[in-house]
């Protein structure tokens, strides 16, 4: 069968991100034998024309749309992507007669509204590669489309999900069909995979309901592979580690690290780290692996909000962990998200106290909380009255504390303002869309808030000022 997959992201804030989904999608359909292209939007200049390009001249079998995101998560700048979907559906339709079928994490997220929104014929949930090829068998023999775990279809409408379909063994993404040295260029960094799953338990979390709750570990030697083959045949030298949290479980965080430090693979990285589970160790071996920053997913300086968030460590944790950042030398960045369930003036102050005791490299603050259908969040936000029963959470709803209502923006922008460490990209300080683009003609690797404290001019002007 003649596939086109499609990744229909055109974001590019703060960074392009590579399409490693839909690279796992395109992996198992080729070992199927099927014949491949990718479309990739995020650099496409004129979408229709390079729909017509591929999708008229090509002439699919198949079409696969995958949506990683449903919007940019940024309150108050909110930016659904669903127009940019739709506008790719209907250019399918126009130049093609061929099936569609939606996937990604932004469908998993909301699958039979967008499903009821969208002229598609069907969807996957969750992780894709064991669903698709069921449904690919199906459309090629030409038998009904049912009862494959994951897939649903639109003219039959479940009123619930089906179960999904874990995948038991995590293979490797196929990337050659896709430029992966143009997100280094553009973006600063590949990325990589090196675990699925997630056992927490945070009230606004999505990586359970996508990934499941248990860990599903890749050997060490497999990713070492992949690394090699993104360094050796993409030129990429430098990798973000997609995990939700990259140090659990900490033994095969470590193990790997040591790995990679044996095995000299000269690939500087950045992962997302859970400071519950660090140490001197770990934090030892990540450096002498390769590391070059760190980003914990703090999300509060407040002993009580990280109760209520259903964080799983503590501000000891928190200290304890950015201390030994400090002593062996690595750059920390500490991710905020402000404005949730009991947040009130007294926890904020507890935060930014914190955080200026702490002294990070950057501080990256996130004003609200997504809410996601599944999630706890959804349940509080219903009970309060912040969400209806019949509100469509495929498009962008934030939950902020109606303690502080939209007055906590006006105290994120007063408190960034006064630190040319804090990033807020929901009120523009110290950063904007042509700020990044800026730094970016200059090729530089790995995280951009890692440059924030060295820069001359460190602060712009909140969008309410005109900035």
């Amino acid at each position: 069968m003649k596939i086109l997959l499609i990744s229909v992201n055109r974001e590019r804030m703060p960074y392009p991100v590579f399409p490693l989904g839909l690279a796992y999608i395109a992996s198992v359909l080729k070992e199927e034998g099927h014949q491949l292209r990718i479309l990739d939007l995020c650099f496409c200049d004129d979408v229709e024309e390079e729909m017509s390009s591929q999708v008229s001249r090509w002439r699919p079998d198949l079409i696969g749309l995958s949506l990683r995101n449903l919007d940019n998560l940024t309150y108050p700048t909110s930016l659904s992507y669903l127009s940019e979907v739709e506008e790719v559906v209907v250019l399918c339709r126009k130049y093609s007669g061929a099936q569609l079928v939606i996937g990604g994490s932004g469908f998993s997220l909301a699958p039979t509204e967008l499903l009821r929104a969208l002229e598609v014929d069907f969807g996957v949930v969750g992780e894709g590669e064991n669903p698709i090829l069921s449904l690919v068998r199906c459309l090629e023999r030409r038998i009904p489309v049912e009862g494959i775990p994951g897939v649903i279809a639109a003219e039959d409408l479940p009123e619930r999900v089906p179960a999904i379909d874990r995948v038991a063994s995590i293979g490797f993404p196929h990337r050659d069909l896709l430029d992966n040295g143009r997100y280094l260029h553009h973006g600063g960094m590949g990325n990589i995979q090196t675990k699925r799953g997630c056992p927490f338990s945070c009230i606004y979390c999505t990586y359970p309901l996508l990934e499941g709750s248990s860990v599903r570990m890749r050997p060490p030697g497999d990713i070492i592979q992949e690394l090699r083959v993104l360094k050796e045949e993409h030129g990429v030298d430098y990798v973000y580690f997609v995990d939700d949290i990259f140090n659990f479980p900490r033994d095969h965080a470590l193990g790997l690290c040591r790995f990679m430090a044996d095995q000299g693979i000269g690939i500087e990285w950045t992962a997302f780290v859970n400071p519950g589970y660090v140490d001197e160790e770990l934090i030892a071996a990540m450096k002498e692996a390769g590391c070059m920053g760190i980003e914990f997913g703090t999300d509060s300086g407040s002993p009580e909000m990280l109760k209520r968030l259903g964080k799983s460590f503590s501000t000891e944790d928190i200290s304890r962990a950015s201390e030994i950042c400090r002593r062996i030398g690595i750059p920390f960045a500490h991710y905020l998200l402000l404005g949730g369930p009991g947040e009130d003036e007294k926890t904020l102050e507890e935060t930014a106290s914190f955080m200026d005791k702490l002294e990070p490299t950057a501080v990256i603050v996130m004003v609200g909380i997504r809410i996601y259908a599944g999630t706890e969040l959804e349940k509080i936000s219903l009970s309060e009255g912040i969400i209806g029963p019949n509100t469509n959470l495929m498009y962008p709803h934030f939950y902020i504390s109606p303690r502080l209502g939209d007055g906590i923006l006006s105290w994120v922008t007063q408190k960034a303002l006064e630190r040319k460490t804090w990033i807020v990209p929901g009120l523009e300080v110290n950063i904007s869309r042509n700020m990044m683009e800026h730094i970016r003609r200059f090729h530089i690797r790995g995280p951009l808030w890692n440059l924030v404290s060295r820069m001359k001019r460190s602060r712009v002007k909140p969008l309410s000022e005109g900035g």
